[in-house]
């Protein structure tokens, strides 16, 4: 059974390598070493057997039960996809909601033999606090209907549900800007990340 968890601001920040103080704080916690990735809101899935390097990604999969893997977000969704075979672990902001890097961790995950996928969705900017400008808003929420509820507020965790047909999807409901227990980037923390992590 997979193992996973959600950091909070109590926790100290992780936003840089994992050679800071944080982030082996995190390792001892988990017991077990922790693979992060460079992430740039890309659509790129990297399948990792160790902790020899970070990928440069926006995903990571592994079937290895000796390691765990960690998504860093300040407002975006951390997803961790779940199955008996593999884990992953997903940056989701807007941008990957778009180029669909989730979906592409669900391939990675079905090329490794996992067929029973479920996800878990942390602390993330809720639809009634993420605003922006109604140009973005009506060509986001052309393609991605799901997306759309209040005006000018994007409801990303409603469009990944509806890109994720097929997978049980759970939201924690927990919004980083109305919540000052986690960092948030809209509310201004700049640097600030908190991590979601899962392992086998």
């Amino acid at each position: 059974m997979a193992r996973l968890l959600f950091t909070s601001r109590n926790f100290s920040s992780l936003d840089s390598s994992v050679d800071n103080q944080a982030g082996n704080k995190l390792t001892n916690l988990i017991g077990k070493p922790v693979v992060f990735m460079n992430q740039s809101h890309s659509n790129l899935v990297s399948v990792v057997s160790d902790t020899a390097i970070s990928p440069d990604a926006d995903g990571l999969v592994t079937t290895n039960r000796d390691i765990a893997l960690a998504v860093r977000v300040a407002d975006c969704l951390p997803l961790l996809l779940i199955s008996s075979e593999s884990v992953s672990a997903v940056h989701v902001g807007r941008k990957g909601l778009l180029n669909q890097v989730a979906l592409n961790a669900v391939e990675k995950m079905k090329e490794l033999g996992s067929t029973q996928i479920t996800g878990l969705v942390g602390p993330h900017i809720c639809g009634a606090c993420y605003e922006v400008d109604s140009q973005m808003y009506e060509e986001i929420v052309k393609d991605h209907p799901a997306t759309g509820g209040k005006v000018n507020h994007l409801n990303l965790f409603a469009g990944l549900e509806s890109q994720l047909t097929g997978i049980k999807l759970t939201n924690l409901s927990l919004c980083t800007m109305e919540n000052p227990e986690y960092f948030s980037y809209r509310a201004g923390d700049k640097t600030g990340r908190q991590v979601g992590v899962i392992s086998l």
